[in-house]
């Protein structure tokens, strides 16, 4: 990340000022840091005009719908399309709309999934707790890299940005085929009223250059040439090796991120001369990701 400005931490997500003089507090975390590879079968590669962005799938989470993304990316689908509703600080919602037709397929039968907007928690899950109580849960933590709350033995995928869930109308069960991915303000309204079934692990800074439609419209871009498009969407294992990105991400139960989230917890650094209720919203902790040394 380019230090732009003493402020430029901000955009991260975590506090990138308490780390600028921190080496012997490095090494120390260093020794406690676990980072887990991600399997390619669990990632999409999403080749936009500017980039490649890529999803990790919640498999373990939200089974009915990551196999329709596989079928609809093995597909093709999502080839030539584009990302038609953006709204600014709020969502990037690609596919194809009711009027249009596909520029490529003729199969336009993809019945609704079945929401999955909770399921019951599972004891032997790695769970890390960040906050208890929270404002729209009981507790909120990490299960296996992915923010979840929980409530009365029951558990789901939090709104957090950069999540990706699936569209739909009223009906629960209605999503299938175009998603919506989450962007800035944390949209936690939309927890357990939305099937979240993935998030952005890499090229999370080429969405800003994604085209944003205008506010009167509710973000809806008319003009299909002023949209950005899609160029392909492919699972990583379907790519040669030599396309893939070794990707890895903290494990969320390891000493090292238990140790940071106490870290942003505290405020501990001196910069900070307000040091807050002890509270920590779980949305601003993203789980890191790095190429594989």
């Amino acid at each position: 990340m380019k230090l732009v400005s003493k402020l430029s931490w901000l955009t991260a997500g975590f506090c990138w000022i308490c780390q600028v003089n921190a080496a012997e507090v490095a090494a120390k975390v260093a020794v406690n840091e676990v980072w887990l590879d991600l399997p390619q079968s669990e990632l999409v590669y999403l080749q936009l005009e500017h980039g490649t962005v890529v999803f990790k799938l919640a498999d373990q989470f939200a089974p009915r719908h990551t196999e329709r993304f596989r079928q609809l990316v093995r597909a093709g689908f999502y080839q030539g399309l584009t990302f038609y509703r953006v709204i600014d600080q709020f969502v990037l919602q690609a596919g194809l709309p009711e009027d249009e037709k596909h520029p490529t397929l003729t199969n336009q039968n993809w019945p609704g999934v079945k929401a999955e907007f909770s399921w019951p928690v599972k004891a032997a899950d790695r769970y890390t707790l960040v906050q208890k109580p929270e404002m729209f849960a009981a507790e909120t933590g990490f299960n296996q890299g992915f923010a979840v709350g929980r409530d009365s033995g029951q558990e789901w995928l939090l709104s957090c940005p950069l999540t990706v869930n699936l569209a739909r109308d009223t009906n629960a069960d209605s999503g299938t085929t175009d998603f919506a991915l989450m962007r800035g303000q944390a949209p936690r309204h939309l927890d357990q009223n939305m099937s979240v079934f993935a998030k952005v692990v890499w090229g999370a800074e080429l969405l800003n250059g994604v085209n944003y439609g205008p506010a009167q419209t509710g973000g809806i871009i008319a003009d299909v040439k002023a949209r950005s498009k899609i160029v392909s969407a492919t699972l990583g294992s379907d790519l040669p090796e030599s396309a893939r990105l070794a990707l890895q991400w903290q494990d969320t139960s390891s000493p090292a991120f238990i140790d940071a989230l106490a870290q942003r917890r505290a405020r501990g650094n001196e910069f900070f001369k307000h040091k807050g209720n002890g509270a920590l919203d779980i949305c601003y902790s993203q789980v890191p990701v790095r190429l594989k040394p």
